[in-house]
């Protein structure tokens, strides 16, 4: 069963749970996706996707969704917020969308778009960073179409295939999301 916790446009998230281990198994296990995760190397089965999941689930500084689209609920990936510094109102960002054929359709920036309006409407977050490999030029321009702007680069930062990749740091801040987006969040009644 899938819980609506926040919607946009096309989508909405939902809390991650271990009903679908299958399915997260398959993606993790899938090298045209875990190339840009920088996991390539790393063999996943259902009991360590469970046990991650597990893992997940009980930190306070990490809010993990469902990337799943409105009109067939089907889960197309996986989208989150990590290392939440409230205090500090910063976190960051990752996500992907694990079914192939449905990359390069606009879910990612999308769920972009939804994980930054959550960390700044919904637990007030004042700066969201993106790390994305540079080879990943279709990450990087999700995050650009949704506002987020290059701050850094650390180089020779990921080994792939006999070459090394840099990582591309951007970050995004709520006066900036402000600029360019109304917020999926819904307001509060004026009236009783």
């Amino acid at each position: 069963m899938l819980y609506k916790k926040f919607e946009g446009k096309n989508l909405y998230f939902a809390p991650i749970d271990n009903q679908n281990l299958e399915l997260c198994t398959k993606w993790m296990n899938d090298e045209t996706l875990t190339r840009g995760l920088g996991q390539t190397s790393n063999i996943y089965t259902e009991i360590s996707e469970r046990e991650y999941m597990e893992e997940q689930s009980k930190k306070i500084n990490n809010y993990q969704f469902y990337v799943v689209r409105k009109n067939d609920d089907k889960i197309l990936g996986i989208y989150d917020l990590h290392n939440v510094q409230q205090i500090h109102q910063f976190a960051e960002a990752g996500g992907f969308i694990g079914e192939i054929d449905e990359r390069g359709k606009g879910y990612g920036s999308e769920a972009l778009r939804m994980i930054c309006d959550f960390g700044f409407n919904i637990i007030n977050l004042n700066t969201i960073v993106g790390r994305i490999f540079s080879f990943n030029f279709g990450s990087i321009k999700s995050a650009e179409n949704v506002g987020f702007k290059k701050v850094g680069e650390i180089s020779n930062r990921y080994y792939y295939r006999g070459k090394f990749y840099n990582e591309i740091i951007l970050e995004i801040t709520k006066e900036e999301f402000y600029k360019r987006y109304n917020s999926f969040v819904l307001p509060l009644p004026d009236k009783k």
